[in-house]
């Protein structure tokens, strides 16, 4: 799949792993960084002042050299809080208008599509990304089945990893200011219940832990893709769907949730060159873009034909992380199940569809390499 004479880029070996005790340094340093810069932002009035100021700040801190870490279990973590944040928003008036969504569904499929084939041109026509590359930079989703898959077929680890890791920096950056600029939206400072956690009843608190535990391991055992926040957003949903609560995790839990996905997302330019940057991020800059205006149209296309909400759309087409886009949502109080399960789905076809091109391409490769019969 790569160009003809061009060498297969080697997957980029994994830096020794450091001890338990530099781990929680170096997270704790990257938390402080993140929450010191979401205090900035809240100051400061902007939407999603928590996630959105953790992001500046450390992404600021990773390119003047810092070296900075967040550990996917404390991501996990808060991941299950958001997911029950998203699942609290399910009602019982949800499941009837899980129906007219039919459409939009069809025409996510298309659009995934269509946007993964638009973005592979600009790779590789503008580019010049060897095709195997490309493919796995193309898909808008799915960043860890990317990672995971590409260096497999011989893509280049780091560009995926940095092409990835701009698309939804950008998407996070974008959205949330140009809906507040360009639609007036003033989203509330704290998202959630208005207590304190040490403010809430313990018969919710431990509803809501085992309630995150629950889906969370059922979804993990049943392999269900981004398990961590998918089991605690059906599991939620089940429970306010069901009247067993209707109540919001804390503001606070999500504020910090908040910290971790933005910091966690800064964090990953850390080591990263700033001239290692350039050629990824115009090129994932470029793509993205072009996403977010054919999502924009799609949008008006589907919403004049349906009557859908046109922001809704526009969120659920968006190429943003799953995680990500459902806070971006819940923070502009827009349609939160319609975009959380879009994006849901979205992330399914994605990794269906790279995993069938991954068994594919890993076959050829091996019949490829095999030792042929003496002629």
């Amino acid at each position: 799949m790569t160009h003809v004479g061009a060498a297969a880029p080697q997957p980029v070996p994994a830096p020794p792993k450091p001890s338990a005790w530099t781990q929680a340094t170096l997270i704790f340093k990257t938390m402080g960084i993140g929450a010191a810069g979401g205090a900035v932002f809240a100051w400061l009035g902007t939407p999603l002042p928590w996630m959105l100021g953790a992001l500046a700040a450390t992404m600021i801190a990773s390119m003047a050299g810092l070296h900075l870490y967040m550990h996917q279990m404390v991501r996990r973590i808060w991941i299950i809080v958001l997911g029950l944040t998203l699942g609290s928003n399910f009602t019982p008036d949800t499941l009837d208008h899980v129906h007219l969504w039919v459409a939009s569904f069809i025409g996510m499929v298309a659009f995934v599509i269509f946007g993964t084939w638009l973005s592979y041109q600009i790779f590789v026509r503008l580019g010049r990304i060897d095709r195997t590359t490309a493919f796995f930079c193309s898909s808008p989703g799915g960043l860890g089945e990317m990672i995971m898959l590409g260096p497999l077929l011989g893509g280049d680890e780091r560009t995926i990893v940095l092409t990835h890791a701009t698309r939804i920096v950008l998407v996070m950056a974008i959205i949330p200011p140009a809906y507040s600029i360009m639609a007036g939206y003033v989203p509330p400072m704290l998202i959630g219940s208005t207590t304190f956690f040490w403010e809430m009843p313990l018969r919710d608190l431990l509803i809501f832990g085992a309630t995150g535990l629950a889906g969370a391991f059922v979804a993990k055992v049943l392999r269900v893709p981004a398990w961590q926040m998918t089991g605690p957003m059906i599991a939620s949903a089940a429970i306010h769907i069901g009247g067993i609560s209707d109540t919001s995790p804390p503001s606070d839990f999500i504020a910090v949730a908040q910290v971790v996905m933005g910091s966690g997302a800064g964090a990953r330019f850390s080591g990263v060159k700033l001239h290692e940057l350039v050629r990824p991020t115009v090129l994932s800059g470029m793509a993205t873009v072009c996403l977010l205006i054919a999502a924009a149209l799609a949008a008006i296309a589907l919403a004049a034909a349906t009557g859908l909400d046109f922001r809704a759309i526009h969120l659920a087409y968006s190429p943003g992380g799953f995680a990500e886009m459902s806070l971006i949502a819940l923070s502009l109080g827009i349609e939160v199940p319609f975009v959380s399960l879009h994006h849901l789905g979205r992330l399914v076809l994605v990794i269906t569809l790279a995993s069938i091109v991954a068994s594919v391409g890993q076959k050829r490769l091996a019949k490829a390499m095999a030792p042929k019969p003496d002629q």
